[in-house]
């Protein structure tokens, strides 16, 4: 393989092998197709990974070359992202790429008598050549796995019947043209005459890890030279549970080849904090309630309690948390400072929780069940959540401890789904400060450190222009340091649920300037809605640490809606409005918090914006995910410290959102309900 396409590997495949090879997804029998989804070898099947599984690779078969990276975000859904490149042979330059976003929903699981179902779409985003929509079964039968499906577009082939969509819809009736130059769209969703089966079966055979498959593929690649035969056999090898390597023969002339990666994220070691042991206190109440004593005792355990006061039989306290322990672990530790210097008649203990002047509802605590679970052991999370209780509590929240807080941040932007060119990629790391005032003011500073990357490559195929938005972005790797971000801002929160905020300075590593947000967030509902407005200005990348400015003011505005899926810890969420470029459109997707603190964001952006690459083809429709990896918990590093992996297009004027300093959904999100009650868990930690 020849050196630019072992770096694009390199580039996709470093979210897999961040985690330690004891990581790993705990179904090795499952692999994919050449495309990156759990299939046979050039076919999807139903089946699903575990959800945090993320997958990385590469397969060739006659004329194409593919390198993808994936990740079971849910149970129910796959996002895989894949770069299609054209080329005589696997040691040859590419002479076209086709990049594509797919996905696969889990519609239904397997039971003794039901196959699995799953609905799924290759290239929902990207280039039309790979685009396909189907259906598709699966039934497992001792060491036999059953598939089954029908399928439109690509996958289809010249199909086996008449489409009965394109009878009922008569816009459904023309066939794409997998030749041309056109970006993948909506109007392309389910089209042709007819429609195609596909199928085929694993056997899982009695060698450890070792398993065959025979399949039908309609799909003749007629479109780039002679049709192939129809059937593939081929075989699939786990020499260990992180690598899957395949080998097919498709037809009686081609050859496949895949080696894959994978890892689940759920085993992830690394945390954003330090672990340490939490405060003991024996079964004796005092005579007295020492109302200074915890502010003190609490310090030296990392928890900053603000002024405590006694009312009746409850004793409280406002806690001002930080952003790397969990807000659960927090409240517990605060609980157990006050339940440890309340007096003999105390029998209520009260948190107010407040991040960065945002304030939370009052949580109060049974102090018998607090006694009961941390010093007698006879007690749970979840018994003392059955006799929590929530209200509003407006006393002062003025922070009287300055928090200062430092990060590192190892950073990977990659973009696969490039058509000029078979990728983009950038390596930078940030050392971030960040410091909490009073009366809701914060002060961020934070400095880049540019690595390595190739964004040269954008003069060949982007018109760089004085208005450009990003496009210019090779500008600011010119520098080896620059100031990424030197922003102070305010929140507050004026009513319940009802939050604001304000924040200026050099917002971002290309903008400056100053803007604000409102959300509305009640506590005890999913919905959340907010708007915020930003006037910017473009930094000059090529100025001393990008400190000077280079284009007129630039509004961007959005509305902002958010949901919290129930029974989960997945948020999804839309915006609409203007854009920095002032082109418009809507933004929307989810995002999820693991347990162990990974964080993980899915999106989806749909600009008016009349873009088009050096093949004039549409690209008004953007798509990427993010990953971030908490591992402040290792000696010598700030608590706080991730490492982050954005997967999205680089370069692009359209569809350009602020990377702003300050979010109030982010900051609202530990002191939530649905948080709460997900991770309480940690209150006795």
């Amino acid at each position: 393989m020849p050196r630019f396409l072992w770096r694009h590997a390199l580039v996709l495949m470093m979210a897999a092998l961040l985690p330690s090879a004891e990581v790993c997804a705990n179904e090795p029998s499952l692999s994919t197709s050449i495309k990156g989804v759990t299939g046979l070898n050039t076919i999807p099947t139903a089946r699903m990974e575990e959800s945090g599984t993320l997958r990385v690779g590469a397969a060739h078969t006659e004329p194409y070359n593919h390198v993808f990276a994936g990740m079971q975000v849910t149970d129910y859904l796959y996002v895989n992202l894949r770069q299609s490149m054209m080329a005589e042979s696997v040691l040859k330059r590419p002479e076209r790429v086709y990049p594509g976003l797919d996905f696969k929903l889990r519609l239904a699981k397997e039971g003794r008598y039901m196959p699995e179902l799953s609905f799924g779409m290759d290239s929902v985003l990207g280039h039309r050549r790979f685009s396909s929509e189907y259906f598709v079964l699966s039934k497992r039968y001792h060491d036999f796995d059953l598939t089954g499906g029908i399928a439109w577009g690509r996958m289809a082939g010249e199909g086996h019947i008449a489409s009965p969509l394109a009878r009922t819809l008569s816009r459904l009736d023309s066939n794409r043209d997998m030749d041309d130059e056109n970006a993948a769209s909506p109007s392309d969703w389910f089209t042709g005459d007819r429609i195609g089966f596909f199928g085929g079966i694993e056997y899982k055979t009695p060698i450890e890890d070792l398993s065959l498959k025979l399949e039908y593929a309609p799909d003749d690649y007629s479109t780039e030279r002679k049709r192939t035969a129809p059937w593939s056999v081929g075989v699939n090898y786990n020499p260990k549970e992180w690598i899957s390597l395949g080998a097919a023969m498709v037809g009686t002339d081609k050859i496949m080849a895949r080696i894959t990666f994978q890892g689940n994220m759920l085993g992830w070691r690394g945390k954003s904090y330090k672990e340490s042991k939490p405060f003991q206190f024996d079964t004796r109440r005092p005579a007295q309630t020492w109302r200074h004593l915890p502010r003190e005792m609490a310090e030296a355990d990392g928890i900053n309690l603000g002024k405590t006061r006694v009312s009746g039989v409850d004793f409280s306290a406002v806690l001002h948390m930080n952003d790397y322990q969990p807000s659960t672990m927090q409240m517990g530790r605060a609980a157990r400072h006050l339940t440890a210097s309340a007096g003999a008649y105390i029998e209520t203990i009260t948190i107010i929780p407040v991040r960065t002047g945002l304030r939370g509802k009052a949580i109060t605590f049974s102090r018998r069940d607090l006694e009961q679970a941390i010093v007698r052991s006879l007690g749970s999370p979840e018994e003392i959540w059955q006799d929590v209780s929530f209200r509003d509590d407006r006393r002062s929240i003025t922070l009287k401890n300055r928090e200062r807080k430092f990060s590192l941040v190892p950073q990977l932007d990659a973009s696969p789904l490039e058509e000029e060119t078979t990728h983009l990629y950038r390596t930078s790391v940030l050392f971030n400060e960040k410091k909490e005032w009073r009366y809701g003011i914060t002060t961020g500073t934070g400095l880049r450190l540019n690595v390595a990357d190739n964004l040269h490559r954008l003069y060949k195929f982007r018109d760089i222009g004085m208005d450009a938005v990003r496009s210019d972005a090779d500008f600011y790797t010119y520098n080896r340091v620059n100031l990424d971000r030197g922003f102070v801002s305010w929140m507050h929160t004026p009513l319940p649920g009802f939050h604001i905020s304000a924040a200026a300075g050099y917002l971002e590593e290309m903008f400056a300037g100053y803007g604000g947000e409102i959300l509305y967030r009640p506590f005890d509902s999913p919905f959340a809605v907010g708007a915020e407005g930003w006037n910017t200005h473009k930094r000059d990348g090529t100025s001393p640490l990008a400190l000077g400015f280079s284009s007129e003011p630039r509004f961007t505005g959005h509305l902002n809606l958010f949901y919290d899926v129930p029974a989960t810890d997945i948020t999804t969420f839309a915006s609409a409005g203007r854009f920095i470029g002032g082109d418009e459109g809507v933004r929307f997707g989810a995002r999820t918090q693991l347990a162990n603190g990974i964080k993980f964001e899915a999106f989806m952006t749909v600009t008016n914006a009349d873009s088009k690459d050096v093949f004039e083809s549409d690209r008004n429709a953007q798509a990427g995910f993010r990953i971030a990896l908490p591992f402040g918990n290792l000696k010598y590093v700030p608590q706080g410290s991730e490492a982050r992996i954005n997967i999205a297009p680089l370069g692009r004027d359209d569809a350009a959102i602020l990377d702003k300093p300050v979010s109030l959904y982010e900051a609202t999100e530990p002191v939530s309900y649905r948080h709460l009650g997900r991770n309480w868990q940690a209150v006795l930690n």
